[in-house]
């Protein structure tokens, strides 16, 4: 089966709905994410996909994972790929939606677990999103919330492995197993900087820390941002 074309966004397009996401303006989300595939035209999935940043691979999961935003995350993982221009509840969204990682090999489940928002980690875990994944630094989602000190999302994760129901390949999709990397600065955190309303970190990989308009890209790590 042929792989579908995503469209093209502009960065300002793209902008708009990764603040949005990042915020958690559910309802002006969804209209916007609608108005743009009729637009094009497209469908609403494609413009979930395709709305990435080409600098550090963060989709709109990632931004209202890592805020905690669990309307808004619900209303995103809702997008079903037979929809037509409308966003329409599908009970299981797709695995690669759920695992999208950005260019630190950070996924959605990543930023919810790191920033302890056990409420995020719920919604995606329950969705089938991958907990074996790993980002660039070698870590997977229970290591970076453990790290970070967020117990009851550890907590919750490791009742789940228990009981048998986390979904997981064992190693994540191609690459995840990344490269070994030395960290510095206080607690030893990789690369975390504020994001959204100032109440998420980021975490893992190479690049530069980056301000927000309501953040102010507080360091915790080396090694740049994701």
């Amino acid at each position: 089966m042929p792989t579908a074309t995503l469209p093209t966004l502009t960065e300002d397009v793209i902008d708009d709905l990764l603040y949005l996401a990042r915020v958690g303006e559910t309802g002006a989300l969804t209209t916007s994410i609608d108005a743009i595939a009729k637009n094009l035209p497209s469908t609403p999935p494609s413009i979930l996909a395709a709305a990435v940043d080409p600098n550090s691979g963060n989709g709109l999961l990632h931004m209202a994972s890592a805020n905690g935003h669990t309307e808004t995350l619900e209303s995103l993982l809702s997008l079903s790929p037979t929809s037509n221009n409308s966003t329409t509840i599908s009970p299981q969204p797709s695995p690669p939606k759920l695992n999208i990682r950005n260019s630190s090999g950070n996924t959605p489940l990543h930023w919810a677990a790191v920033n302890g928002h056990v409420g995020a980690v719920k919604i995606l875990v329950e969705a089938g999103a991958d907990v074996t994944v790993l980002n660039k630094a070698g870590h997977d989602a229970v290591y970076e919330a453990e790290d970070a000190g967020k117990k009851e999302a550890v907590r919750w994760m490791l009742d789940r492995a228990k009981e048998g129901k986390l979904q997981g390949t064992g190693h994540g999709p191609e690459g995840s197993e990344g490269n070994p990397m030395d960290f510095e600065g206080e607690g030893g955190k990789m690369d975390g900087v504020k994001v959204g309303n100032g109440d998420a970190e980021t975490v893992g990989g190479e690049g530069e820390d980056r301000k927000t308009d309501e953040g102010d890209g507080e360091r915790r790590g080396g090694g740049g941002a994701s």
